[in-house]
């Protein structure tokens, strides 16, 4: 071939990278964030990365063009295969164009390989630059999906994560939407409808952060982390796709030893060092932290197993299960049960709750019931301690109801449980009570061994040939 083709290639594939343009990556820099190039770099493997559509058409006088936009990859993460793409909001606001992305979200559909996205920017373009060239690709859908059904049909079925580090508006909220999981830095926001389209619709002149700023959607559960800077959010991304594969052992945080004491018999104390002495020592990633922090939902390991942990927290209104938190709870079951993490649910809830004019009342609504629905269609395995109340609707919430359809894979309770009897017998007889009450230093070894007897996470999703179901969206 001769070389001035080659070097027609290479110019133009040189066009896409940061060295060629300066004055773009000065201005992200800035602004402490990191280019599209840089983000996917510190997400991917180096020497793993194969690149898609950086080639988008020839012009008349037949020079390459190059796509806009942001960037595509194939590579991988600790050796795992993901699909990763960047929008650049530097180049023509970051807008995705037509077919930038309905491939490889085909391809991830195929092949099941998890996908992460950096969505800063407004949305498609109304008009792509290559319009009127001598297209490479399709001007419309490439394989099964367009964009939005694409994502939907991912839902349940592949690992989506995205990550805001910017203004993310339109199409590019919709991205974030759909992903089971959403990493947002500080400053960012998300919206439907853009700064412009609300001056123009409604004559108000607002900042995207003034507009849809993370920081409430931290608090309403739009969200699932807000962290400081981009290399944060993608260092957690890779933790949370790293949970779809177990290690080979766990190590216990040394507070495991003192577990007796750090539940009383009677009023508040905090949840979370409890989890800690039960799972393995800095393996706990908490999601939507701030929203309904009555309850707690975070993914970890024990002896090196994934597992869901949900657990109510006697510190924040006393463990009560408000309707916040029930919604943050089936959505965690539905997220454990597609990807096959079992579940640990450590119970410790006086009553399920209605908010009233007079603040929450014991009652019941459907954001509740839906949990048991939810928790009726779960397959995955969970095994549930009571650590002390379990009142009203509370344990069937947290944990399921027995039923022909399913039992608890373990359900047992400590010493200090409110039994709702007088006889200890009946606690381990009454069929909708526990399988056994034990020392609290029994809980990390029971669940330890029990979950050795189970075939892990990735095992049981490379058996499946159908989707479960979705997960639930925003």
């Amino acid at each position: 071939m001769r070389d001035y083709l080659l070097n027609k290639l290479r110019s133009a594939k040189a066009l896409r990278l940061d060295a060629s343009r300066p004055d773009a990556v000065e201005k992200v820099h800035s602004t402490d964030h990191l280019t599209a190039r840089e983000r996917t770099a510190m997400l991917l493997d180096a020497g793993s990365e194969v690149e898609f559509g950086a080639i988008a058409a020839r012009d008349a006088d037949e020079d390459w063009v190059p796509e806009k936009g942001g960037v595509d990859f194939i590579g991988t993460i600790d050796g795992k295969t993901v699909i990763t793409s960047s929008t650049d909001y530097t180049d023509r606001g970051g807008g995705y164009g037509a077919a930038r992305l309905e491939h490889l979200i085909s391809l991830a559909h195929q092949q099941r390989w998890p996908i992460a996205f950096f969505v800063d920017g407004g949305g498609s373009r109304a008009k792509h630059p290559r319009a009127g060239l001598g297209h490479l690709e399709l001007s419309g859908q490439i394989g099964r999906f367009t964009l939005f059904d694409g994502m939907a049909e991912l839902s349940g079925w592949v690992p989506t994560v995205a990550i805001v580090s910017g203004p993310s508006f339109a199409g590019h909220a919709s991205l974030a939407g759909f992903s089971d999981v959403v990493i947002t830095t500080r400053g960012s926001a998300i919206g439907m409808g853009g700064p412009p389209m609300v001056e123009a619709a409604l004559g108000l002149t607002l900042t995207p952060q003034e507009l849809a700023g993370v920081e409430m959607h931290e608090l309403t559960g739009g969200i699932d982390l807000l962290v400081d800077d981009e290399p944060t959010a993608i260092q957690l991304t890779k933790q949370y796709l790293s949970y779809l594969h177990d290690y080979a052992d766990g190590q216990a945080d040394p507070s495991a030893e003192k577990i007796a004491e750090l539940v009383p018999e009677s009023g508040p104390y905090d949840i979370y060092p409890v989890i800690n002495a039960i799972v393995d020592q800095e393996s706990i990633l908490e999601l939507r932290p701030q929203f309904a922090a009555s309850a707690v939902t975070a993914i970890a390991r024990i002896g090196g197993k994934t597992v869901g942990v949900i657990a109510n927290n006697p510190n924040v209104d006393e463990g009560i299960i408000t309707e916040s938190a029930a919604t943050k709870i089936g959505r965690f079951v539905e997220l454990c049960d597609v990807y096959e993490y079992p579940i640990v649910s450590l119970i410790d809830s006086p009553y399920t709750a209605i908010e009233t004019e007079s603040g929450f009342q014991p009652g019941v609504s459907r954001w509740h019931t839906r949990v048991l629905q939810t928790q009726q269609h779960r397959s995955v395995p969970i095994a549930s301690v009571q650590l002390r109340k379990a009142g009203g609707f509370s344990g069937h919430v947290m944990a399921g109801s027995p039923t022909g359809h399913g039992v608890p894979m373990w359900q047992v309770a400590w010493p200090t449980a409110d039994l709702g009897v007088e006889d200890p017998f009946t606690a381990t007889r009454n069929f909708n009570s526990f399988d056994d009450v034990i020392e609290p230093a029994e809980t990390r070894v029971g669940l330890s061994r029990l979950l050795n007897h189970l075939s892990t996470s990735a095992e049981r999703r490379a058996s499946q040939t159908v989707k479960k179901h979705t997960i639930d969206t925003w």
